[in-house]
């Protein structure tokens, strides 16, 4: 399952610093196309492609074109971080072109990447690229700041392989809940996306089955803790066995055996 990506950050700029706002829909002016690529490519080529930066208000905007490292955490969450810092990073083999323009109500430019892709590159590499509004002055002293972002994956498909496995199930009774708490490794070198269940038995009998959000993400030698919410279970013994499908040729699983006071 393949999903894109859209992080789109809108700041109100003022005299204390930078405070986040609740923007309306007239505030909301830049959109951008693909919100994901993915590049297929072969070790020691050049490649360039474009993405779309298309102005959807009612007045010109000033944009600048920037590089990020990230990592998504176990829950799923972003961490933002200067370019270069991530091994599997893009940022020290991509250009941009231009960086910085201007764009008219109603119009859109496409901006180039260049990517060189070194001789010994093997599996998938990825970069977040923001384009950033310069402020735009709203009432009560306030200026407007969008920052809208792509990912860009390029991937060396002879030397891609998916892998994964689960390091350790677990459960915790919270409330009137049963959590059961997944915790997937990807051992391969791209990402992949999460779908899957987890069954609770008990005396062979099935007491219980929960799937999975689909499209949970874990990039390249990422790990992602799985949140299954079950009904509250009775006191006993049971048997916890989850099942993650990642895309590979075989789903992986793990069991633990709890018990329920």
């Amino acid at each position: 399952m393949r999903t894109s990506l859209v992080l789109r950050i809108v700041g109100a700029v003022g005299a204390l610093g930078l405070l986040l706002s609740a923007p309306s829909a007239a505030d909301i002016s830049v959109d951008v196309s693909p919100a994901k690529y993915e590049l297929t490519t072969q070790p020691g080529k050049q490649e360039t492609f474009p993405i779309t930066v298309r102005n959807t208000s009612t007045a010109a905007v000033h944009i600048v074109a920037s590089l990020s490292d990230y990592l998504v955490g176990t829950t799923g969450n972003y961490t933002f971080a200067a370019p270069g810092k991530n091994p599997y990073s893009l940022s020290k083999i991509i250009t941009i072109n231009p960086r910085e323009f201007d764009l008219e109500p109603g119009s859109f430019t496409q901006v180039r990447f260049s990517v060189d892709i070194p001789s010994a590159a093997s599996g998938e590499y990825s970069n977040l690229v923001f384009f950033t509004t310069r402020p735009t002055r709203k009432g009560g002293g306030l200026s407007i700041v969008e920052r809208i972002a792509s990912k860009i994956y390029v991937i060396i498909p002879e030397s891609t392989h998916i892998g994964g496995e689960v390091d350790d199930v677990k459960s915790q009774a919270l409330g009137d809940a049963q959590h059961y708490l997944v915790d997937f490794h990807n051992t391969g070198n791209a990402h992949v996306y999460l779908s899957g269940r987890v069954e609770i038995k008990q005396g062979g009998a099935l007491v219980d089955r929960i799937a999975f959000p689909q499209g949970l993400l874990v990039e390249r030698s990422g790990k992602r803790l799985i949140d299954a919410v079950g009904k509250k279970l009775a006191p006993g013994s049971y048997s916890v066995v989850a099942l993650v499908d990642y895309g590979g040729p075989n789903l992986v699983a793990g069991q633990a055996n709890i018990t329920v006071r």
